[in-house]
């Protein structure tokens, strides 16, 4: 299955974050696994948060502050994080160019966490 993001569920925060679900239990039936690919606007930032799935961040362009626990680094590009279960983190753009980043999280997000963190259903075009 090719899960494409224009045509994902998306989430448009006033925090300058747009989220596209990709692989979950909403999107294809993943049981085990939830991917989402992430753009923050220039000066736009990720809350501090935390949830029980680990998740990896792998950052595709730009640089930010990533912040996982006590940790505070500087990421960009290339970069891989490691989130485990439970453990605060945010990212904050630090360039003047959009940052983007894939996730992925398991086990899966539950339907509520899928529901609360990207509410809007699919973006693709009605037929």
């Amino acid at each position: 299955m090719i899960l494409r993001p224009e045509r994902a569920p998306r989430y448009v925060r006033a925090d300058g974050i747009t989220s596209y679900l990709l692989a979950s239990r909403r999107t294809c039936g993943a049981e085990m696994l939830t991917t989402t690919l992430v753009e923050i606007s220039p000066d736009g930032h990720q809350r501090v948060h935390s949830h029980e799935p680990e998740q990896v961040y792998f950052v595709l362009e730009g640089r930010g502050l990533m912040v996982v626990g006590s940790e505070e680094s500087e990421v960009s590009a290339g970069d891989c994080v490691f989130i485990p279960s439970g453990i605060p983190h945010g990212l904050r753009n630090m360039s003047p160019a959009t940052l983007r980043y894939f996730s992925a999280a398991a086990p899966s997000f539950s339907g509520d966490e899928l529901e609360r963190f990207w509410p809007l259903g699919s973006e693709e075009p009605k037929a």
